[in-house]
């Protein structure tokens, strides 16, 4: 009897343990997002300044990519056009800070629209969170995807031979430190087909994110969920999985975009990744918003803005011709 109540004992102070974990952990959570309304509104509810043209944005078409422990994982495709033919890519990873966002929101469906409307065809991709898995897995996530498409061109009707990888802030992040990475360490097999990144207000340097011009809490709490710890404790890991650590001369082509005032990531981590590039001889651009903030572009409606996304369509057109 002295046994069994001992036993319980030990899974009640278990589960007790594991709830308490829980509960912080979500507390922890909702604070951050109550002091983050702003830049959640902009990111969930924005879209880009231009007229939302349904009728030439076909989609989505929605596949399972991969399964992790019977768990789906999934990717939308949307096209410029119905008719049969090969459309080039734009490979899109939302942002989120690792632990957040999704491929659907309506921000993103303003980007996806924008970029059929001048002829690419659209991947968006779901990726595992932060708070349960590590970057490398969301790394693994992302490299899968994009072998998926590749093994499945010719049925999705994508020229995997004209590919750019693109995403804003986390996403960004992914895109770089993909292309960066992988060049550097000369995956010919990984990179082929991909002829260039462009990156929005992405952290290139992740120890930019614990900068004291970094005014949001969710940057900093995302992180370190994201990497397990603080810059102090795992400071090898914030060099390792910085895009900024492998440039080499094999990057390539990179269009950055961000704002002069974001207070999530600082626009010191674009500037920096830019001047690293052209150290490299690397083909780079660097788009600055003087009144930009984190996510400006669904906020700002003004021309610069528009001058920002007519150059990127053109950066990313010689790209695939190239």
């Amino acid at each position: 009897m002295r046994l069994k109540i001992k036993r319980f004992l030990k899974f009640f102070i278990v589960v007790a343990f594991l709830l308490l974990f829980l509960w912080n952990w979500f507390i922890a959570l909702m604070l951050v997002v109550l002091l983050n309304v702003k830049n959640f509104y902009r990111f969930m509810r924005g879209s880009l300044p231009f007229p939302q043209d349904d009728t030439k944005c076909f989609g989505p078409y929605t596949y399972t990519y991969k399964k992790v422990e019977k768990i789906p994982y999934k990717m939308d495709v949307y096209y410029p056009g119905d008719e049969p033919r090969i459309y080039p890519v734009v490979f899109f990873a939302h942002g989120g800070g690792w632990i957040s966002g999704f491929r659907r929101q309506p921000n993103y469906i303003s980007w996806y629209r924008f970029l059929t409307v001048h002829g690419f065809a659209v991947v968006t991709i779901d990726y595992r969170y932060g708070y349960l898995h590590g970057i490398e897995e969301i790394l693994d996530d992302y490299r899968d995807a994009l072998m998926y498409i590749k093994e499945h061109h010719e049925s999705l009707r994508l020229d995997t031979d004209s590919i750019v990888l693109m995403g804003l802030s986390a996403g960004g992040h992914l895109a770089l430190y993909h292309a960066a990475f992988h060049t550097f360490h000369g995956n010919m097999e990984v990179m082929e087909g991909i002829r260039a990144v462009v990156a929005w207000y992405a952290p290139s340097d992740l120890m930019d994110l614990w900068s004291m011009e970094v005014e949001s809490l969710f940057a900093r709490f995302a992180v370190l969920t994201t990497l397990k710890g603080t810059p102090g404790k795992r400071k090898a890991d914030y060099i390792r999985y910085s895009p900024i650590t492998w440039i080499s001369r094999k990057m390539v082509p990179v269009f950055l975009v961000h704002g002069a005032k974001d207070g999530v990531v600082p626009v010191r981590s674009s500037v920096k990744m830019y001047r690293k590039l052209k150290e490299h001889g690397v083909e780079a651009h660097l788009k600055i918003h003087p009144k930009g903030d984190h996510a400006f572009e669904f906020e700002l409606r003004d021309r610069l803005v528009m001058n920002f996304l007519e150059e990127m369509v053109r950066f990313m057109r010689k790209a695939i011709r190239s």
